[in-house]
């Protein structure tokens, strides 16, 4: 099992001496796969709401760069998440961070089952 708890959305920002990489959330989340066995689980929690970087300190997770975020895992379940909390514009600095349960699968797989975290509730 591993934890990341407001950790991921700050890669590749500078503000904590990292090299700036506008890509530098996904890589720690790549690497984060890498270092976990097949099966084995990750409890995520980032802020959600409409996409933004809030430069130098932090990224928001919503409907564009979520799904990227998550790829390669299967999503198992979460705590404290909405698929509307990404559209809402309230959510852009309310810095709200639901936790994500995860487990690591083979990136082809993992498509499918994201596909419900950003689409609006009818």
């Amino acid at each position: 099992v591993v934890l990341s708890i407001s950790s991921v959305e700050h890669d590749g920002l500078g503000r904590y001496g990292d090299p700036i990489d506008p890509d530098g959330d996904l890589k720690a989340m790549e690497k984060l796969r890498r270092m976990t066995k097949p099966g084995g689980r990750l409890f995520l929690a980032v802020p959600v709401g409409p996409d933004t970087v809030v430069w130098n300190l932090h990224r928001v997770y919503g409907k564009a760069r979520l799904p990227l975020l998550l790829r390669g895992w299967t999503l198992l379940g979460t705590y404290g998440y909405s698929p509307t909390m990404v559209h809402l514009e309230a959510f852009r600095h309310q810095h709200h961070q639901p936790v994500f349960l995860l487990e690591n699968t083979d990136p082809g797989d993992a498509g499918e089952s994201l596909a419900w975290l950003v689409a609006l509730e009818e």
